[in-house]
């Protein structure tokens, strides 16, 4: 067996029967030459949680370059981390993701989940992203419509495409998102003039607030948020239920806080000694030390069981689960 322990954020013992690195374009059409019953595409696997055995092979994509296209158009292979593709963008005066400093991962990973924080979405800035499809066993690039963006989604995690590298269209003119609560709050906090904002400081300003509220998965093993925050109809739910902790949305819809609806439920789960949620934050799992999988999953279960039982709302787990 293949030791996977590196790339896995929760720092679970995990192995696999074959583990393939992709390191280029070419190589990745060989795939096609492959049996691939069974394949789990694995970035730093900071989105997450996977058994200790995963039977079928592991791809890993490997390809980290930064190709300038356009003035305001690059290529990043789906192997860099998100963070030096942050630090890039700010020295190359290339704007418009300031807002999503910190977020653990990869390049690649960014698409699937469309991730987001502070105001912005990544498919804000995509222009198109060159994966392998297994069903067509070739090289393809999807358009940002093909890619069919929306809150936390995308056509990738249907499990077809093999993202291979990601084009980002950014701005060469600096129009910061503070539109934040907390965010403004940090600004009016340190003093910060919002006229004379730069780039480097809105991310620094970004940095300080996350490091503030979550965990390094490098210092404290967790995967971000284990559970989305629900949308539900509005007539659904009193008006006063968990008033201060719900935003209520278009179209006659609400979203409430899965941290609340967590806090709420917290003194009658059993939480195995293993476990536990990051203090500052009780939306974080964390792995104190020694958690296998049938802990994590056993606990997740009990709370979705208890919040259903208790308000009739499902929770769905945010990170990706994959069992042996």
């Amino acid at each position: 067996m293949t030791n996977l322990l590196i790339d896995n954020a929760f720092q679970l013992e995990v192995a696999a029967k074959q583990i393939i690195s992709i390191e280029s374009l070419e190589h990745a059409l060989s795939l096609s030459e492959l049996q691939l019953d069974s394949y789990l595409v694995l970035g730093s696997a900071t989105n997450m949680i996977v058994d200790k055995f995963y039977d079928g092979t592991v791809i890993k994509v490997s390809m980290r370059e930064i190709e300038q296209i356009s003035e305001d158009i690059i290529s990043v292979g789906a192997g860099l981390s998100w963070d030096k593709l942050i630090s890039y963008c700010i020295d190359n005066n290339l704007f418009g993701i300031e807002n999503l400093t910190l977020i653990p991962g990869s390049v690649g990973a960014a698409p699937v989940q469309n991730i987001g924080a502070y105001g912005v979405e990544v498919s804000s800035v995509i222009e198109s992203v060159t994966c392998y499809n297994f069903l067509t066993k070739q090289v393809e690039i999807l358009s940002k419509a093909e890619c069919k963006f929306s809150y936390r989604q995308s056509i990738f995690q249907s499990k077809a495409y093999l993202i291979l590298s990601v084009q980002f269209r950014f701005s060469k003119v600096f129009n910061p998102n503070i539109s934040y609560p907390s965010l403004l709050q940090f600004l009016e906090q340190e003093s910060i003039n919002h006229d004379s904002l730069s780039s480097r400081q809105l991310s620094s300003a970004i940095q300080s607030i996350r490091e503030s509220k979550l965990p390094s998965p490098d210092k404290i093993p967790n995967v971000g948020s284990i559970f989305k925050n629900p949308i539900v109809n509005s007539d659904s739910i009193d008006l006063d239920f968990l008033s201060g902790h719900r935003w209520e949305l278009p179209e006659g819809k609400t979203k409430l806080s899965a941290a609340r609806l967590l806090e709420t439920v917290m003194a009658a789960i059993n939480i195995p000694s293993s476990l536990g949620f990051y203090e500052q934050h009780s939306l974080v799992l964390i792995n104190r030390g020694g958690a296998v999988f049938k802990e994590v999953i056993e606990l997740l279960k009990d709370i979705q069981d208890e919040v259903l039982e208790l308000y009739g709302i499902n929770l769905e787990i945010e990170p990706e689960i994959v069992g042996s």
